[in-house]
């Protein structure tokens, strides 16, 4: 994006323009947010839900707003966000294939 001179606001601070690079960059589920500084992505990461708005289940694919409410997980030092208890059971049971960059569809 950087060679594009593509610009994206900081997902915290979004009068801010977010720094396009490994250091400023966080997952949630299958999305990536980068952020304007360190400070604003700490922000985020104590706090996706403030934050992410609509997300991909990444068993079934669906678009969802999560709450505090949503079956959740951590992968690999990622968090995850499920539509259900059954998703997110079979997240559990297949994460190799379902956690990117692996992904491959089971259902």
């Amino acid at each position: 994006m950087n060679t594009l001179d593509i610009t994206v606001p900081c997902m915290v601070d979004d009068s801010r323009e977010a720094i396009i690079d490994a250091d400023h960059k966080a997952y949630v589920n299958y999305e990536i947010y980068f952020f304007a500084d360190a400070k604003n992505r700490e922000r985020f990461v104590k706090n996706p839900l403030k934050y992410c708005g609509i997300i991909t289940d990444p068993v079934s694919r669906e678009r969802f707003v999560p709450t505090r409410k949503s079956p959740a997980l951590d992968h690999d030092g990622k968090p995850f966000y499920f539509m259900s208890d059954s998703t997110m059971a079979l997240f559990e049971a297949h994460s190799d294939s379902l956690a990117w960059p692996n992904y491959k569809m089971i259902m």
